[in-house]
């Protein structure tokens, strides 16, 4: 994590919903990410209220949340992550405010309505249930932005990984056309730098870029055949 930190990048995303990683080394990697300047964002695997309370109170600053099924789900979700006027998130003074002792955070009422500001509430689109209500959810007060799933939307729609079928590009449109009239945050996952760049251009504000692992992988991959064009050369 504190290598990312280094990349240039707005945000990194800890996946707690694919990833092997406990609370505490959640945790771990949050506090990496805040040390380096880079935003921490947590996606959860459970949307029941212990476990978005407990990202946000290690002190990730967006919740990505996978599989949304209905505009109730994001209510609840919204009630918990949030605090008043806006949701009921649960009040207890975390290590993001050195336990009550900063500054920021002597002020109740102040402190939950930045609270409310920083940290993003931002479901996925991933399932045709979440695609057929999107304008609904994205419109919640509450929801800060939509997080497109393309590989489980296209799983969903029955035309699994066909990145390319208009099918799949009509419903992540609807999801960025919804996203804009509702004023609210788009994001996007992209596989590969081509896919990162059309839907950037298509005006998606934000492209979460493939995985740590992938990456690793294609760049020593790269490494390993540069080597040996150069040596099998000499």
């Amino acid at each position: 994590m504190e290598s990312l930190t280094r990349a240039g990048l707005d945000y990194v995303i800890i996946d707690t919903e694919h990833g092997c990683l406990s609370e505490e080394s959640t945790a771990d990697a949050i506090l990496a990410a805040e040390r380096g300047g880079l935003l921490p964002y947590v996606r959860i695997g459970d949307i029941r209220r212990p476990y978005v309370l407990r990202m946000l109170d290690v002190g990730a600053r967006g919740l990505i949340v996978p599989n949304i099924r209905s505009v109730e789900q994001v209510r609840e979700l919204v009630s918990a992550a949030k605090f008043p006027p806006v949701g009921n998130r649960g009040y207890c003074p975390t290590r993001t405010t050195g336990w009550g002792a900063d500054e920021w955070a002597k002020d109740v009422l102040g402190y939950m309505e930045e609270c409310n500001r920083r940290c993003k509430l931002i479901p996925q689109c991933e399932t045709a249930e979440a695609l057929e209500q999107i304008e609904e959810i994205a419109a919640l007060p509450g929801v800060d932005g939509i997080f497109v799933g393309p590989c489980d939307l296209s799983i969903a729609l029955g035309i699994p990984l066909e990145f390319d079928n208009p099918l799949l590009h009509r419903a992540i449109e609807r999801i960025l056309n919804a996203c804009q009239s509702a004023g609210k945050e788009s994001f996007i996952f992209a596989g590969n730098m081509p896919n990162a760049v059309y839907w950037a251009n298509k005006g998606y504000d934000s492209i979460a870029y493939s995985l740590d692992a992938s990456v690793f992988i294609n760049a020593f991959q790269t490494i390993t055949a540069e080597f040996r064009r150069e040596t099998d050369a000499e």
